[in-house]
């Protein structure tokens, strides 16, 4: 096994560990690098590459220097690899665990620390490497168990351990987390709630705040949607509420994707938060006595509610169009202050229907054009014809190098007679490229399976609910373009749809 005075180049992995959490990353990395930078002086190493991770994620994926690293390491660029220790390398899941110390088995790489060198061609290394990672990863899961049940219990407590909403700041409080107001923000959160029960809505109050310079923490001005939300945060009266919804992770139940499943409000809990309030009790209560009268939220959990959801843009910003409910009646609106008017769900709806219809009366007047238009029978040959030389020539290319073994060709007449075939080869590539455009694009037109397509959809539309529905218009419709200007007829508006290729 080589020994550290052995090594003359190596690179060094720095990243930061759990037990450093709550501390400066470039402290904690700046720190690490001179220890490392010592040990490499002393015994004679030359570090040629320092891989710094600074976004650091549990999973190895979310780690790209540390990619970075495996990648060099499997093309065997290094002789050893300087790290604090094993943890830093990976305390992840099994399965990324076992692809590091693979990297480093193959290669034939060594894995320094301060306190030991292991040599993963060395059975006793490369059990002790396995047994400390696996022990790692058995330390990391109870340390990250502790530390849930301590962020539950905080909550319980009355403490806020999420990112600071609109109108706070975070301060820690025996050593947990809480709010304090931040007034340069709060005092818009105030005027909110005052303008709201004052009579004003949303999107006015939005373009307000907007006015007077105020900014939401994650998009450059406030939508009718963000000051909703304010509105119905019951963290400006002093509460702190949780179990709101819950996370099923990517691949943990054969899912494909992350999913977020939000709970009805029966489930929520909520406790006296230690952090003071923005607002009075009697001033929340009275904004949402007038939020549930004046309109329904959608409901996020998942489900689908409306027939054009995802469906629906504005032709004037190109944002997604919303449904929103006022007493009792649906309207479809863009989410951008000022951009158009709003029109009834209803009409809109059934403007799709009618378009959709109208498509399909042109689709049926033109069937007979599009059987003859579905014909390929003429470039299916001919593509049969393409693919049988291309054949040919690579035979030919064969034939090149068989002659040139035998001592037929000398190489420059190999070469002179190869270039004329590679250019042909190019050349019926080309064709063969062509001849498919040919053909899909003849597909895409066939008016009569575009029919059918459509037909489908409108006969099973009325049998149909919301979600069923929206799947079917998601099935032919790319795009529904709306456009409506201020002070116009409830129907003056107008759709552009685009559908589906078929």
């Amino acid at each position: 096994m080589a020994k550290p005075n052995e090594i003359t180049e190596a690179a060094a992995y720095l990243r930061k560990s759990r037990m450093e959490e709550g501390m400066e990353t470039e402290e904690v990395l700046s720190r690490h690098q001179k220890t490392l930078t010592d040990y490499a002086e002393r015994n004679g190493i030359r570090i040629i590459e320092t891989y710094c991770e600074v976004v650091s994620g549990e999973s190895l994926y979310a780690r790209p220097q540390m990619l970075r690293l495996l990648e060099d390491v499997s093309e065997g660029n290094y002789e050893a690899v300087l790290v604090m220790d094993l943890d830093r390398l990976s305390r992840g899941r099994m399965k990324d665990q076992g692809i590091i110390l693979d990297a480093f088995r193959d290669s034939g790489t060594l894995i320094v620390t301060p306190d030991k060198t292991y040599d993963l061609s060395d059975d006793i290394d490369d059990e002790l490497a396995e047994f400390k990672t696996f022990m790692s990863r058995r330390e990391y899961k109870i340390i990250n168990k502790r530390l849930r049940r301590g962020l539950e219990q905080s909550i319980k407590d009355g403490y806020y351990v999420a990112n600071p909403p609109y109108g706070y700041q975070r301060i820690f409080v025996d050593k947990r987390p809480t709010l304090e107001p931040l007034e340069e923000e709060a005092r818009f959160v105030r005027m909110m709630f005052e303008m709201y029960t004052n009579g004003h809505g949303c999107t006015s109050i939005a373009r307000h705040v907007n006015l007077l310079g105020a900014r939401p923490h994650r998009s450059a001005k406030f939508s009718r949607n963000s000051v909703a939300a304010i509105l119905t945060n019951s963290v400006y009266v002093g509460k702190v509420v949780f179990n709101k919804k819950k996370h099923i992770k990517k691949g943990s139940k054969g899912n494909p994707k992350h999913i977020t499943i939000y709970n009805p409000k029966e489930k929520w809990t909520i406790v006296n938060g230690v952090h003071p309030p923005l607002i009075s009790k009697e001033l929340f209560e009275k904004a949402q006595e007038i939020m549930n009268g004046r309109y329904i939220p959608s409901k996020k959990d998942g489900t689908v509610r409306s027939p054009l959801a995802g469906l629906v843009r504005c032709k004037n910003c190109g944002r997604n169009m919303q449904r929103l409910s006022i007493k009792g009646v649906d309207y479809l609106l863009c989410v951008e202050p000022g951009c158009c008017a709003s029109a009834k769900f209803e009409f809109v709806e059934q403007r799709v229907l009618k378009h959709l219809q109208d498509i399909l009366d042109d689709l049926m007047a033109e069937k007979s054009d599009s059987a003859q238009e579905k014909d390929t029978s003429a470039i299916d040959e001919k593509l049969v014809a393409i693919r049988r030389e291309m054949a040919n020539a690579d035979r030919q290319k064969t034939r090149l190098y068989d002659l040139l073994e035998l001592g037929e060709y000398d190489l420059p007449l190999f070469r002179e007679r190869m270039a004329v075939v590679k250019d042909k080869m190019d050349a019926l590539e080309a064709e063969e490229y062509k001849a498919l455009e040919s053909i899909k694009r003849i597909q895409q037109t066939d008016k009569a399976a575009q029919a059918r397509k459509i037909a489908t959809v409108l006969e099973s539309y009325s049998e149909s609910d919301a979600p069923q529905r929206n799947a079917l218009l998601h099935s032919i419709v790319e795009v529904i373009w709306y456009s409506k200007a201020k002070k116009s007829k409830p129907t003056e508006f107008t759709l552009q749809i685009n559908l589906k290729p078929f």
